[in-house]
This record gives C-alpha cells, sequence and structure tokens, in this order.
C-alpha cells in the first residue's frame, strides 16, 4: 500500500506507487515573494551535479534571458543533521519583467529524488528577504 501526505490529506493510491513530480508553491505577499518547492526523479547513475546540470539545461532552453552563477556547494537544515546541496543566484525574464531568484537543490535523503527549492521575487531581493531565505533553509527538516 502506498500513501502519499500532502498538507492536508492523505491519499490511498493501491499498490501502484506513482512518480512525486508535485510542485508547492508559497506566496509571501508582504514581501512579494514566492517559494517554490518542485521534486522529481533522479535516475539512479545521476549524482547531484548531474541532475542539476540537466534541470539548467532545460530552464536554459525555455528561458529568454537568463543568467545563472556557478553552483556552489551548500547545506541545508540544521547542524545536527545537514544535508549537502547546490545553490545559486538565477535572473530571467518572465514576460517583459526581470525574475530574481535564489534556488537551492539537493537529493531528498533516502531517496534518488531531486527536490528544489526556488525563492523568487519579481525585483531585485532585499537584505531582509535574503535573511529570510537563509532561514528557511536552516529549518528545513526531511521526514
Amino acid at each position: 500500500m502506498t500513501e502519499y501526505l500532502t498538507h492536508d490529506l492523505i491519499l490511498n493510491l493501491g499498490e501502484e506507487a506513482p512518480e512525486d513530480l508535485t510542485l508547492n508553491i508559497l506566496r509571501f505577499r508582504a514581501r512579494d515573494t514566492t517559494l517554490v518547492m518542485a521534486r522529481s526523479p533522479v535516475a539512479n547513475d545521476k549524482t547531484l551535479d548531474e541532475a542539476i546540470d540537466d534541470q539548467l539545461r532545460i530552464l536554459r532552453e525555455k528561458s529568454k534571458a537568463i543568467a545563472i552563477t556557478p553552483a556552489k556547494i551548500a547545506h541545508l537544515g540544521t547542524d545536527e543533521h545537514p544535508i549537502e546541496a547546490r545553490e545559486m543566484a538565477i535572473e530571467l525574464m518572465v514576460g517583459d519583467k526581470t525574475q530574481f531568484q535564489l534556488q537551492v537543490a539537493c537529493l531528498i535523503p533516502g531517496q534518488h529524488r531531486l527536490l528544489v527549492l526556488n525563492y523568487s521575487k519579481p525585483g531585485p531581493l532585499s537584505t531582509d528577504d535574503i535573511e529570510h531565505w537563509r532561514a528557511i533553509k536552516q529549518q528545513l527538516r526531511f521526514n
């Protein structure tokens, strides 16, 4: 039996276990920022860096103007249970406006699935926004 937990409910999916391609979008209206959480399967022979390269290649193909900083090693969660991740800054055009993003990606512990967190704003991120982003990453916990 496969069960899936969301914020609101548990689904009984019978014997078939689907691929988790869920996307969660959280909006912080007062900040005018958005946090997007996306999950996707990763082939067993792919590393974290290869999975991220694949995702960035798709993003570059679908976006008009884009600038991506080189990925840096980052850690998510508490110092007691850190998860290795890769972090980068991204600028892209959404319509005629520039979208500023901070993105971090990791493999979900115990699974071969990629989790990408994207913190974005339709304008430059303020110091307060960046502190909010840091707090989100430091307080992240996996089930």
